[in-house]
């Protein structure tokens, strides 16, 4: 008798532990709960990315828990670290969806580990075997371009920066560039932007130079550049190399002949011109607002939002906000109204995605005002980019 109650006991066991691995969008104490994924670039080469984005969607998942989480239930937000490696954000994101079993996957934080991870999980396919969205914060316009059933982003994408640069560059008389880019796909998508836009302003390309993502001189590329008499250089990349390349461009003197020298809005981080320190001075790059906020009109539509979220990060973390903190902020707070406005139920990936697609149009980010569509996944325009200089240590807006 004891034996047959001992094993009726295991085999209770036993089918609870199925029912309650059937339904893993519980917590510990029984509550349905929103889980969504997060891999970002948290240390490594791209740390200045995914660092602050990490810290973003922390401190906005807790603002979002105190004020009730999402239609009265929890959020719970699993953060992995990429290291920026295309391999490891792949191993993450599978890890996010077969043992956190999350609904959406925010980031990465790059555009190559992005698209691995687009291709490894077959996000860019109508039909596959997760159904969960990713929102991305990187920038690259293969993403979205054309509309990867899955995939959505945050920044504004290297096609709206490229146009922003070279509207810019016209608008003072610039007439001939020269090109110089990492060569990946952040660097690639770039430079054919680039190509397009000076096209449609009557800009001319004298030259374009490549390099490696862990070169540690680029003085040849420059000089090369430099001998085919542009007027400005634009360069092509995040993190550490773009320091290697403002710092050579320093050392060549070629700031003191007149040439301009334009970032990509890979450097919209207080921790780029830190790094460079005085050699950045006169640099000039797109960005979204965050960075300006003080200097916004009264009227701006994204003041508010924008000066909020400075408040917040600044107090919580004490250090500068930058734009990828911002590009994370977005991503979680898209999906936060996908969730509200679409009445999404936890673990319903496909539900979230449809969402995304048909109840965002109109919100007020900190990259800019997004319109997703089932047509554009992306939803930024290029009004939602400023031109920045930096002077004195700091980023101000130009005209």
């Amino acid at each position: 008798m004891k034996k047959a109650k001992l094993g009726a006991t295991r085999v209770l066991i036993f089918i609870l532990g199925l029912f309650l691995f059937a339904y893993p969008f519980t917590s510990s104490w029984g509550e349905e709960v929103y889980r969504i994924g997060a891999i970002f670039a948290v240390t490594g080469p791209a740390a200045w990315l995914g660092d602050p984005e990490k810290k973003a969607v922390e401190l906005m998942a807790e603002k979002i828990n105190a004020q009730g989480g999402l239609l009265g239930k929890k959020l719970k937000v699993v953060v992995y670290d990429t290291h920026g490696d295309p391999q490891v954000a792949v191993l993450k994101a599978r890890e996010l969806l077969t043992r956190d079993k999350v609904m959406a996957i925010l980031g990465p934080s790059r555009t190559p580990t992005s698209a691995a991870v687009m291709k490894a999980l077959q996000l860019d396919r109508e039909k596959n075997r997760f159904n969960v969205p990713m929102v991305s914060c990187a920038a690259g316009r293969i993403l979205t371009q054309p509309v990867k059933p899955w995939v959505f982003t945050t920044p504004q994408t290297n096609a709206l920066a490229a146009q922003k640069i070279m509207k810019y560059l016209v608008s003072k008389g610039i007439k001939k560039v020269g090109v110089i880019y990492v060569s990946n796909e952040f660097g690639e998508d770039g430079y054919q932007n680039l190509r397009i836009f000076a096209s449609q302003e009557g800009i001319t390309i004298v030259g374009v130079e490549t390099y490696g993502g862990k070169d540690r001189d680029m003085t040849a590329q420059l000089t090369k550049l430099a001998a085919k008499g542009p007027q400005a250089i634009i360069n092509w990349s995040v993190g550490p190399s773009s320091v290697i390349v403002t710092k050579n461009f320093k050392q060549l003197g070629l700031g003191a002949k007149g040439v301009l020298l334009v970032m990509s809005h890979g450097q919209g981080n207080l921790k780029y011109v830190e790094l460079c320190g005085q050699d950045a001075e006169g640099v000039l790059l797109p960005s979204g607002k965050i960075l300006v906020a003080q200097d916004l009109p009264e009227t701006d539509p994204q003041r508010k939002v924008l000066f909020s979220f400075k408040e917040a990060y600044e107090k919580t973390y004490h250090e500068p906000v930058s734009h990828f903190a911002g590009h994370a902020y977005d991503a979680l707070m898209l999906v936060a109204r996908a969730i509200v406005k679409g009445r999404v139920k936890p673990g319903d990936g496909r539900g979230l995605r449809d969402a995304l697609e048909h109840y965002c149009k109109g919100f007020v980010g900190i990259d800019g005002i997004f319109n997703y569509t089932p047509e554009d996944h992306n939803g930024l325009s290029v009004e939602d980019l400023v031109m920045l200089r930096v002077e004195k240590g700091r980023f101000i807006l130009v005209h």
